[in-house]
């Protein structure tokens, strides 16, 4: 089912100077910025995800195949993103990681557990769609290192089973990574941009 972003992206626009003086937008382990909007009128959470033109972040080692606590539902704003989502089998192939979050960052925690994926779905969404990704399941996004896009996602339905990651085993149990700023200016500057764009 999808969710009728419009309400959203309105509020979004009429409080972005706020928003653009208070919230700091952070380098999330898969590569892009992003920047959890507050005091939305709604039991869920907002945020809004930047992949910059030729900079990418990404954690390291770079194991972009993950699941969520939550369900997540996306509008694209700007450009457009690859969406892979995949099926699980039994087998040998991937170690599965549990993210565990701290204060100023996060880190992946390998178990013992071994398992394979199969792409369920490999879908490109443009400006303007919408998709969702249910919880628990496990999916990937790309978005070209000479492309920008901007997507607004909303999180619900939350559990508390920790979000895992497909690895590879390594010599260390833990990898942690530290969520430092992004360009403040640069960041609110695109996403005022894309909004002006979508809602005229």
């Amino acid at each position: 089912m999808q969710i009728n972003f419009s309400e959203l992206l309105k509020f979004i626009s009429q409080n972005i100077d706020a928003f653009s003086s208070n919230l700091i937008p952070l380098w999330h382990p898969l590569g892009f910025v992003s920047c959890v909007i507050e005091d939305i009128p709604s039991n869920n959470t907002i945020r809004l995800h930047y992949w910059p033109k030729r900079i990418r972040r990404v954690k390291n080692p770079d194991w972009p195949i993950h699941t969520h606590s939550y369900t997540l539902n996306s509008l694209i704003l700007k450009g457009k993103v690859r969406d892979l989502q995949y099926r699980t089998v039994s087998g040998i192939g991937k170690w599965i990681y549990l993210v565990n979050y701290f204060e100023g960052g996060s880190e992946i925690i390998r178990t013992k557990d071994e398992i394979q994926v199969i792409i369920e779905s490999d879908e490109i969404r443009c400006c303007g769609e919408q998709y969702r990704v249910p919880r628990g399941t496990f999916h990937q996004t790309q978005v070209p290192i000479n492309e920008s896009a901007i997507t607004i996602v909303i999180l619900s339905n939350y559990s508390e089973e920790p979000p895992k990651v497909l690895g590879d085993c390594k010599l260390s149990k833990k990898y942690p990574y530290d969520r430092i700023p992004f360009d403040q200016i640069h960041f609110w500057n695109e996403v005022r941009e894309a909004l002006n764009h979508h809602l005229s």
